[in-house]
């Protein structure tokens, strides 16, 4: 550790008694502490009579600042730093992985404090069983973004697919799942108020789940969602093998739009990204 530590420490996502004791006597010794908020982070921090001073790198800074803290820490009189994001595991869809990709460039021990995390929480209170997990942190806002990664998870079939949601945009997410996913048997599980008082687990089809959430006069909570994705009798095909499949279908006489879309219904995809994929080829 000659260059220095810098420790990753998972924080409280709901309940303050889930700041472990190995974090908090960590947080308390190291010479300052990385976070989002300071404020925020200081709110925590006073609760537990922790003193250390406390550094801001969030997305707008974190590109010019890690340098500076990275500096500062080796030069620091113990060599040592932590890094804690407002709620869960840093780095999981939080600023903070450029500042830890540079301190492993500048030789300074990365250890990991493990604890809270909503993602692996929301994982291990699913129930669902599958060979392996694909993590997409939060989906881009466009219906063809999100059938894009959806294509996707369909590509690594059968697997569970996890992802984060916030309240105002879960109704058109679900409407989105519903409509890519309606001729399979996919079932979810929507999680959210993870380690609060109202925590809680829904599974069940995704047309059940969006009628519920479609009937509350008023969402609240942020969400984790698992999809359990089984294998498909047919795979999801990429977009240069569906411009080949319309192509065929306009050699048997079909009219290129309608070669598309056909192709698209069929595969779940869309019928403009094929029709573009075949322009290129032609």
């Amino acid at each position: 550790m000659k260059n220095g530590v810098l420790y990753i420490v998972a924080t409280p996502i709901g309940t303050l008694s889930d700041l472990s004791p190995r974090a908090q006597e960590i947080l308390s010794k190291v010479n300052f502490i990385v976070c989002e908020d300071t404020r925020h982070s200081g709110n925590l921090l006073s609760h537990f009579g922790i003193k250390s001073h406390l550094e801001s790198l969030h997305v707008h800074n974190e590109k010019n600042k890690s340098s500076y803290l990275i500096e500062k820490l080796m030069n620091s009189s113990e060599k040592s730093a932590a890094i804690i994001t407002d709620a869960g595991t840093p780095c999981i869809s939080d600023p903070g992985a450029l500042f830890i990709a540079e301190a492993h460039l500048n030789g300074i021990s990365v250890q990991s404090i493990p604890g809270p995390s909503s993602m692996t929480s929301a994982l291990a209170a699913c129930g669902f069983i599958q060979p392996r997990t694909i993590f997409s942190g939060f989906l881009e806002r466009s219906q063809k973004n999100q059938f894009e990664e959806f294509n996707r998870w369909k590509l690594i079939s059968p697997c569970i697919a996890v992802f984060f949601e916030s309240p105002k945009r879960i109704i058109p997410t679900l409407k989105n799942l519903n409509e890519f996913f309606m001729k399979d048997k996919v079932t979810i599980c929507v999680s959210r108020e993870i380690s609060k008082k109202f925590e809680e687990h829904q599974t069940g089809s995704i047309e059940n789940i969006l009628n519920r959430f479609s009937n509350q006069s008023e969402i609240q909570g942020e969400f984790v969602i698992c999809l359990n994705i089984p294998v498909e009798q047919k795979l999801a095909i990429s977009i240069e093998e569906a411009a080949n499949e319309a192509m065929n279908l306009v050699k048997n006489g079909l009219q290129l739009k309608a070669a598309c879309k056909e192709i698209a219904q069929k595969n779940n995809m869309n019928a403009k990204d094929i029709y573009n994929e075949v322009i290129k080829k032609l």
